[in-house]
């Protein structure tokens, strides 16, 4: 049985930057049926689709910036131990047991900058 997609929420979506594996996550449809019907529906919003992309983009970067400008991510690392383990090879991740959900800035892991490559 073929999904029926709403084609305005799409397009709604599409216009405002989404990529095409946001709008399938947040609608719940497969991939390739938000990439077809992106292809077939909406070819001219592609202009201002790529504007809001980008504005999307650069205000992420913008703060991810100011969540990192205080605090760097190894010394949150250091400062918050007791969330993290630490992998054989020196790399610092997420506990999931004690921390099953973190905010969006956590980060998520820590590379080991003097391991040993095998």
């Amino acid at each position: 049985m073929k999904a029926i997609v709403d084609k305005k929420q799409v397009e709604n979506l599409y216009i405002e930057g989404l990529t095409v594996p946001e709008i399938a996550r947040k609608l719940n449809y497969k991939s390739d049926t938000v990439k077809k019907c992106i292809q077939r529906n909406f070819g001219w919003p592609k202009g201002s689709h790529r504007i809001a992309l980008t504005q999307r983009r650069e205000i992420v970067k913008a703060v991810n910036y100011q969540a990192n400008r205080y605090m760097g991510d190894s010394t949150f690392v250091k400062k918050n131990r007791s969330i993290y383990k630490t992998k054989p090879n020196g790399d610092t991740v997420i506990n999931k047991e004690v921390a099953p959900v973190v905010t969006w800035d956590t980060p998520r892991r820590l590379d080991n900058e003097n391991k040993v490559k095998l």
